[in-house]
């Protein structure tokens, strides 16, 4: 049956050529509801004020980073807070990613990542 291409994305991504470069990676496999933040603050607001079935954010970024942004989700008295998050990451140390575990996050997605990477990875978080 496959996952609901129509679903709302908030892909989160200070870098703007790796902003665009997924942005382009999720339409090409079908996925065309997608919004885009700068940084974990700007993320913070539109969830504020949208509704999202995933967020794809990277680890690290100035202001809010992944893990603050992931713990503050966590944290909120808001329906979000069982919101799927995957991040994505280069990091790698396993304490980093205990912390990541501990907060509830559904998945990640390391750089450098393939257009068949990123696909399972949704695919396996919404399922």
């Amino acid at each position: 049956m496959g996952i609901d291409k129509g679903i709302k994305i908030l892909l989160i991504e200070d870098d703007d050529i790796n902003r665009k470069l997924l942005a382009n990676i999720l339409k090409t496999i079908g996925f065309s509801n997608v919004s885009q933040a700068a940084n974990g603050i700007d993320g913070w607001d539109l969830l504020q004020d949208q509704r999202f079935d995933l967020v794809l954010t990277d680890w690290m970024m100035p202001e809010m980073d992944g893990l603050e942004l992931l713990m503050k989700v966590r944290k909120s008295e808001t329906g979000f807070k069982n919101l799927p998050i995957l991040m994505i990451t280069a990091m790698g140390k396993q304490e980093d990613v205990m912390k990541a575990v501990e907060w509830g996050i559904n998945g990640y997605i390391v750089k450098p990542y393939s257009v068949t990477t990123i696909l399972a990875k949704i695919e396996e978080v919404m399922a």
